[in-house]
């Protein structure tokens, strides 16, 4: 049974639920403990649909605690992956194969395929898809390098998107990393440049893509781009409820463009406006 909310009798623009293909929200997790995990979900679960656990801080961790994390996340119908660098670093060491089945064995359900940090050919990324939907898991790749220099032309990005897509990637996730800037479709200020971005989407379906956006602009941005339902990552465990207002349109930066076209047609629907 769903809870009631807070202020039930405001009506709100209403939103798909878990399992979601669309309007996802994937979390980047730099390292939280088990209590602080558990004390956010108590308030964002419903709203959280991929927990990434970033970058290779796992190896850093107990591997009881790591476990009994995911199988948190997991009871809350929330997928679970390594970080791409996790993986890019199994693959430097040939152990690639070793990791899919770590993370099978402490409850994941996704792996993220990564090559931003060390070079991984596009054709044994293809070959990594298919060993890890081989052991079960589901499969994102993320498409970009960490570093401006060695980023990717829009081209390539539109190739790679596409090539990884019909490997059976389910997602690929548009690079922006943490910080937000300089690579991707971010300029130096994390602002989103509209004519690359047309230019890596041709002719790929938004809603197979994961735009990564850790800031609030970008958000609002692609949200206003694409709408309430498009999938966001990269955001920080505790903007999950700050993000689920935008895409709500409860909050100024939104209101017009979601609440009160949403909402207000709903209402008069239901012939109470």
């Amino acid at each position: 049974m769903t809870e009631e909310k807070a202020f039930s009798f405001l009506p709100m623009p209403d939103r798909s639920s878990k399992p979601r293909i669309k309007g996802m929200t994937m979390c980047l997790d730099q390292g939280l403990g088990l209590k602080n995990t558990e004390d956010l979900l108590t308030i964002c679960a419903e709203y959280v649909d991929l927990w990434k656990l970033g970058w290779a801080t796992t190896q850093l961790q107990s591997r009881e605690i790591v476990k009994n994390k995911v199988d948190l996340l997991r009871s809350q119908n929330i997928s679970v992956s390594n970080g791409g660098t996790l993986l890019e670093l199994s693959e430097h060491q040939g152990k690639a194969e070793e990791l899919f089945t770590e993370l099978v064995e402490i409850g994941c359900d996704v792996t993220e395929i990564s090559s931003g940090s060390l070079d991984i050919d596009s054709d044994r990324v293809v070959d990594l898809i298919n060993c890890a939907r081989d052991k079960g898991l589901r499969v994102v790749c993320e498409v970009g390098k960490k570093l401006p220099e060695a980023d990717f032309g829009a081209k390539e990005y539109n190739r790679l998107m596409k090539k990884y897509l019909s490997a059976g990637a389910e997602k690929v996730i548009l690079e922006a990393r943490e910080s937000g800037v300089s690579v991707g479709i971010m300029d130096d200020d994390g602002n989103p440049r509209l004519l690359r971005m047309n230019e890596v989407l041709d002719g790929v379906d938004p809603e197979k893509v994961i735009f990564e956006a850790p800031r609030k602009s970008q958000q609002v941005f692609f949200l206003k781009q694409f709408g309430p339902e498009t999938n966001l990552g990269n955001i920080h465990p505790t903007d999950v409820i700050s993000l689920e207002t935008l895409r709500r349109g409860l909050r100024g930066d939104t209101v017009d463009d979601f609440y009160f076209v949403i909402v207000d047609r709903h209402l008069k629907k239901q012939g109470r406006k």
